[in-house]
């Protein structure tokens, strides 16, 4: 199987467990706006957008690749990199196609 079927592949059977990623991405980064301002004590402008939480997960699946070798790291991380894309250059519209 191709690299990027695996990624097509990943996204839709993780789509059928957890929803549309951008919507499942913003009650992330509202969970985590939350938590920000209780631990700083501040008040963020806003909350931390979707493609925001998908750059951030990117970055956390190549800090463990750094450390490893796991096909799924990568798989992940450009799954995660297609949603970012998707959601900064079509701002709140879902992430419905695989490409």
């Amino acid at each position: 199987m191709s690299s990027e079927s695996k990624v097509g592949e990943t996204i839709q059977q993780r789509g059928q467990v957890y929803g549309e990623p951008h919507l499942s991405h913003e009650n992330i980064g509202l969970c985590w706006t939350a938590a920000l301002q209780q631990h700083y004590g501040i008040r963020l402008p806003h909350a931390i957008p979707p493609h925001v939480v998908e750059l951030m997960m990117c970055q956390f699946k190549v800090q463990r690749a750094m450390r490893v070798f796991h096909e799924d790291n990568y798989v992940d991380l450009r799954a995660y990199a297609k949603f970012a894309e998707h959601a900064q250059s079509n701002p709140g519209a879902p992430f419905t196609a695989v490409t």
